[in-house]
């Protein structure tokens, strides 16, 4: 997320959020101060020239004892829109943005989101109006409508709330407070965080205040005091939150378990924790069911299956396995692709199905999104099986979504090649190409396309210095936009044998950036291509690879345990660099991992995102 500074007022900030949605888009409530508890009408202003397709709809986020997200269809009224809501009673702020029948963003105020306060049914401003609004803010509203709010923003607002309410920072509301202002500001923070955490430190049996401690112990990397604050925590609550949490982090970490040991596990936490809920027995049946995956025992899977009462949890887990098997990329051979097709399809079914079943249109994203992301899977299963067709036909439902991902596009142009022909795969990505996507993947398809249509090299070649220009200045926009430079900030990191290794050291060099974690299932599911990668210029000394180790939450000396660990058992001879602070993943902006970066011999980004072929991407850097 691209941080600025902003000093705005909550009420500004709010006044900012609905005027400068005239530029976008606006608004309003036919009642000047809605309540909460009351059905009301809300008239959407698009802006000129914005198309607003026939079922659009608005997306409502709030906070109601947890998070919510209400989508209700426009109701076009002459020029304007309409749409009738009725908050609960104790809401005190919606956050709303304005999507599509696919849940694509039309209008989401200029990222910001529009934002409606709500009165009390006795007509007064509920005390937590400001916080709740920094709360939907600090996540779920950006998550559910795209949002990209500044930070600085956000911390404003609750210093805004603090100022007409003190009592306030006695919530636990205010950790969230100081943990954003900590990201922002570092060691500026660090004194009133150490601070909090004696406070709740000595609050007299509490355990979720005291977690709290040990969660800003853990993140300032105290490790004596976490430790000394779990002891305590323990020894009074010995089978609360924390006792609970040690379970799950033992269960998870024992090598090699067997059926036998799992349900042995389960019997004893139900016992202990007096807990037999359908959740919990899912944890346990859901661990059974990835062992036999990993050995693709088919008959072991098919035991455990109908004991799992959230299926959807199923699916994602037979997801993950088939991803895997798929190798990733379009290039990637595969291994026990027959096995992988079996559960993929599983996934796409149970997705099917569920949706098959929604009685409104609350859930309707998240398994579209789920269903995306399914069929992507099956879809590069079933063309690494030959099956062209059928592998056309689900990434094409993906595409008529409007695919956003670089790395789908490719292999929907892949597959559109084979199913569909030649000519037709050439006018899909010369439309991509022309349009400022940055892939190298799609230039090779189209110049072996343009030979196979015998058609004029100067053609493509004409198209291809056009489409290179576009992409990078595309690039070069998205880049500043998001750094205010194209420059790579440098940094300096220890290696896993305390050897000091900074950016500005390779000079002259392609640098190629991945950001991992070994916790991290992505990673090292791509791990083997960027084996394959690093094998492919090992004798290559203008490019080099540096895997940054980030987001551990680790003292130094166990993070650097665990890595090299984790490269030693795996074979990898990779450079590793211990971010310990997370300093270069935030600098960088990495919001998730895995994250490739290429930085060029300039020392400037060129690359960042996921492709089907790095390789390709790195000798585009190189000239």
């Amino acid at each position: 997320m691209h941080m600025r500074n902003f000093t705005l007022t909550l009420i500004f900030f709010c006044a900012f959020a609905f005027a400068n949605a005239q530029k976008k888009g606006r608004i309003t409530t036919k009642e000047p101060a809605p309540k909460a508890g009351t059905e009301n009408l809300y008239i959407y202003q698009p802006p000129k020239g914005l198309l607003i397709p026939e079922k659009a709809q608005a997306s409502v986020v709030y906070i109601n004892k947890q998070y919510n997200n209400k989508t209700i269809p426009l109701i076009k009224k002459g020029n304007n829109y309409e749409f009738l809501f009725k908050a609960p009673d104790s809401t005190a702020v919606l956050i709303i943005g304005i999507i599509d029948e696919n849940g694509n963003t039309i209008d989401n105020n200029n990222d910001l989101g529009f934002i409606s306060h709500l009165k009390d049914t006795k007509g007064n401003r509920p005390a937590i109006t400001g916080i709740t609004t920094a709360e939907l803010l600090s996540g779920y509203a950006p998550y559910i409508l795209k949002l990209k709010v500044p930070a600085a923003s956000i911390i404003n607002i609750y210093e805004e709330e603090y100022k007409l309410n003190t009592a306030l920072k006695k919530e636990n509301s205010y950790m969230n407070y100081l943990m954003l202002l900590y990201k922002e500001k570092k060691d500026i923070v660090k004194p009133r965080l150490l601070a909090y955490a004696k406070q709740m430190e000595s609050v007299k049996n509490d355990e979720r205040k005291w977690m709290q401690a040990v969660y800003i112990y853990s993140t300032l990397k105290m490790n004596e005091s976490k430790q000394k604050m779990e002891d305590k925590i323990l020894s009074v609550y010995p089978n609360g939150e924390l006792a609970i949490q040690k379970f799950w982090n033992k269960f998870s970490s024992e090598k090699e378990p067997s059926e036998i040991t799992m349900l042995t596990s389960m019997k004893e936490y139900i016992t202990r924790f007096k807990d037999s809920s359908d959740d919990v027995k899912d944890n346990f049946y859901m661990s059974i069911i990835n062992m036999y995956s990993q050995k693709k025992d088919w008959n072991g899977i098919k035991k455990y299956e109908p004991l799992v009462s959230n299926k959807l949890r199923l699916a994602s887990a037979y997801n993950n396995t088939a991803w895997d098997l798929t190798g990733g990329t379009l290039h990637s051979p595969g291994t026990d692709l027959e096995f992988a097709r079996t559960i993929s399809k599983q996934t796409v079914d149970i997705v099917k199905e569920r949706m098959s079943k929604l009685v409104n249109n609350d859930e309707k994203e998240n398994m579209l999104l789920s269903y995306e992301m399914y069929s992507d899977t099956y879809a590069l299963i079933l063309y690494k099986l030959k099956q062209y067709d059928s592998a056309f036909y689900y990434q094409d439902a993906i595409q008529q979504r409007d695919q956003k991902d670089v790395s789908g596009i490719e292999r929907y142009a892949a597959y559109a090649e084979k199913a569909k022909g030649a000519l037709f795969a050439k006018q899909f990505i010369e439309t991509q190409l022309l349009s400022g996507i940055n892939s190298s993947t799609m230039l090779v398809q189209l110049q072996s396309i343009y030979k196979e249509l015998n058609l004029p090299e100067d053609e493509y070649n004409k198209l291809k210095d056009k489409s290179t220009l576009l992409a990078k200045q595309k690039t070069s926009e998205k880049i500043k936009a998001l750094y205010g430079t194209e420059k790579a900030k440098d940094f300096t990191l220890k290696d896993l044998e305390g050897k000091l290794i900074s950016l500005s050291s390779l000079k002259n060099k392609v640098v190629v950036m991945d950001f991992w974690a070994t916790w991290c299932g992505p990673c090292r599911a791509s791990f083997p291509g960027m084996q394959e990668i690093i094998n492919k210029y090992k004798n290559d000394e203008e490019v080099v690879f540096l895997f940054i180790d980030v987001f551990e939450d680790k003292d130094p000396v166990s993070m650097q345990k665990n890595a090299a660990k984790f490269i030693k058992d795996n074979k990898y001879n990779f450079q590793v660099l211990l971010d310990v602070k997370d300093k270069v993943g935030e600098d960088y902006k990495v919001q998730a991992i895995p994250a490739k970066f290429i930085i060029n011999k300039k020392g400037n980004i060129v690359f960042m995102g996921e492709t089907n072929n790095l390789a390709l991407e790195i000798e585009a850097a190189k000239n």
